[in-house]
């Protein structure tokens, strides 16, 4: 290998792109098992501009915007035509000359700020590691400076910030936090992977506005997400990745506005808004027809579904509601576990949930949506107030032996591998509700497929385990599980947050079927107010645990009273207007 100079990267003219790949191959494995998972990939960025890469997990994106660093990791075969940075071929460069240009000339802003950051580093010396390699400041000087960088990310009271650790920071700090990091020696290039995913929408929209004011005439920027509509306001450029290549690029406008490609249309129609409720989100039409490894080909046998109990669930309108929830209160107690500390996290809450309907309830982390979820499902009790089902709290439930209203509410998590022993088998996991539910031995094993048929898995799945099973293969074994109950309710507690934009859609559509066939009444709680738009009859809009808005969804985003409800529908990621024939529903 021909040696290069140590530090390699030279100015780098206006016109002159910053970085730039052509015909880029990456490949992982040996013989048999060798898979290419970038096939011909050509990008450049240019000093002020951003190139928004996005398409669904393991299209390629991810690992080439790491190939644009030298981070695809020794185990990678990397071949490309050009590969040059700042002007000068990169292609043959060793780690130790990569490792001169990260921090110093790019700048890495990955999803997960909590496993990014070191959890026994304090802030202030994550961001100072990057001063302390690549700048010349002394200690106080490189303390002063890191005050200066979190300050100009947003980060409130700097000085004490910087001495806290990264569990210390809510989700929306951390991040800023680790924008701060990757700014800290002025890169000429930012990279910004996934960076507001699973973020509140308010929090999502203050760090696109923050890496909106970083583009600068110097500095260019790299944006990967799953998600065109959070990259629409950002990006000056997007190319759209699938299955390792790049099937659309053009301007944002162009793109967002006109996509010619059928994934780049199924992208844009999977997106859930007010304008998409009462449609499906995936449709024949879109490339989604071709099957994804969560979803059979579209042209496959629809499955067989059918109601497990053997009849209908839906009631005639006019019905009392399935679900009273009226005044909860709940305190938890502060560090000292006195009555002076105690936090309120739940005040005065009320609503009704009537059968075959769906209450959205939003807000920003620490808002109290997932304690009242505890308190609706009876494994929290509240410090005043009642959760009625059918009538009767829940105590007179277990008083009664009333293990049928025990198991007419159910649950769906965010994170369904959490609550996966990783262990067990498919077949293990529903089969242990199945068993829960009262079915007899005998009738189990075929129940687990039935349910398997519901949820559009096939029959095979049911011999894996959770972690060969994509995210959502997951979640459908959570949705599996939790009618294996044969509930009434189910709790969706940001059920999608975590799915690419097309699975989503495909969840989403699952749910909706399975409300429509069965007559299900969901809560449903997401920070992700498109999402609620699309899925809610009425909505509940939590603050500090009070209800600021309550009411049928149309009009609280229509007329929004309270301020808070004004700021998180501002916060809404827009897509500029379709062309009306583009995407069909």
């Amino acid at each position: 290998m021909t040696s290069l100079p140590v530090s390699p990267v030279s100015p780098v003219s206006p016109v002159s792109p910053l970085v730039e790949l052509h015909n880029l191959t990456v490949a992982f494995g040996h013989g048999a098992r060798r898979r290419e998972v970038v096939r011909g990939v050509s990008l450049s960025v240019r000093p002020g501009e951003c190139l928004a890469l996005v398409g669904e997990s393991g299209s390629g994106k991810s690992v080439t915007a790491r190939t644009l660093v030298g981070l695809t990791g020794p185990s990678a075969v990397v071949r490309s035509d050009v590969q040059r940075f700042g002007g000068v071929n990169a292609g043959q460069w060793s780690e130790r000359q990569w490792s001169r240009v990260r921090g110093r000339r790019a700048g890495f802003v990955l999803q997960d700020a909590l496993s990014s950051l070191d959890p026994l580093r304090t802030i202030g010396a994550e961001v100072g590691e990057v001063l302390r390699l690549h700048s010349e400041l002394d200690r106080p000087g490189r303390r002063r400076r890191v005050a200066e960088l979190l300050a100009s990310v947003g980060v409130p009271d700097p000085e004490l910030r910087a001495d806290q650790y990264p569990h210390e920071l809510s989700g929306g700090l951390r991040q800023r936090a680790l924008i701060a990091s990757a700014v800290a020696a002025d890169p000429a290039l930012l990279i910004a992977d996934e960076p507001t995913t699973a973020l509140d929408a308010t929090i999502a929209a203050q760090v696109l506005r923050l890496l909106g004011g970083l583009k600068g005439s110097r500095t260019g920027m790299l944006v990967v997400s799953h998600d065109l509509a959070v990259v629409a306001d950002l990006a000056d450029r997007v190319a759209v990745m699938r299955d390792g290549e790049i099937v659309e690029e053009g301007s944002a406008e162009a793109v967002l506005r006109d996509p010619r490609h059928p994934y780049t249309q199924g992208l844009l129609a999977a997106v859930p808004s007010r304008a998409s409720r009462g449609r499906r989100l995936t449709a024949p039409s879109s490339a989604a027809a071709a099957g994804t490894p969560d979803r059979p080909p579209s042209d496959a046998p629809a499955p067989a579904v059918r109601d497990l109990r053997g009849s209908a669930r839906r009631s005639p309108a006019g019905d009392a509601p399935i679900l009273t929830v009226a005044g909860l209160r709940k305190d938890y107690p502060g560090p000292s576990r006195t009555t002076r500390t105690a936090r309120t996290a739940v005040q005065d809450v009320s609503f009704t949930l009537e059968r075959g309907t769906t209450l959205g309830i939003v807000g920003e982390s620490g808002s109290g949506k997932s304690t009242v979820a505890r308190i609706v499902l009876g494994v929290e009790q509240p410090d005043a107030g009642s959760v009625l089902v059918h009538g009767r709290t829940w105590d007179e439930h277990r008083a009664a032996r009333d293990t049928a209203a025990r198991r007419s509410v159910q649950m769906i998590y965010q994170d369904p591998l959490q609550s996966f022993d990783p262990r067990r088998t498919v077949r293990q996991v529903i089969g242990q509700a199945v068993a829960a539910a009262g079915v007899p031995r005998r009738a189990r094993a075929a129940r687990v497929l039935d349910l398997l048929e519901l949820v559009d898995l096939p029959a095979d799945r049911a011999r894996s385990r959770p972690l060969d099973l994509s995210g959502g293969q997951r979640q459908r074994v959570a949705i599996a599980r939790a009618l294996a109950a044969e509930p009434e309710v189910i709790i969706c507690d940001e059920p999608v947050s975590a799915l690419d934009v097309t699975v989503q859609a495909r969840i989403l559509d699952l749910l909706a079927d399975l409300q429509e066939r069965f007559g299900l009444s969901y809560l449903f709680i997401s920070h992700d107010l498109g999402v609620i738009q699309h899925v809610s009859r009425d909505v509940l809009v939590l603050r500090d645990g009070v209800v600021l808005e309550h009411g049928p969804v149309d009009h609280i985003f229509e007329y929004p009273r309270h301020a808070y409800t004004q700021h998180l529908i501002h916060a809404i990621p827009a897509l500029p207007a379709l062309r009306k024939d583009t995407v069909r529903s």
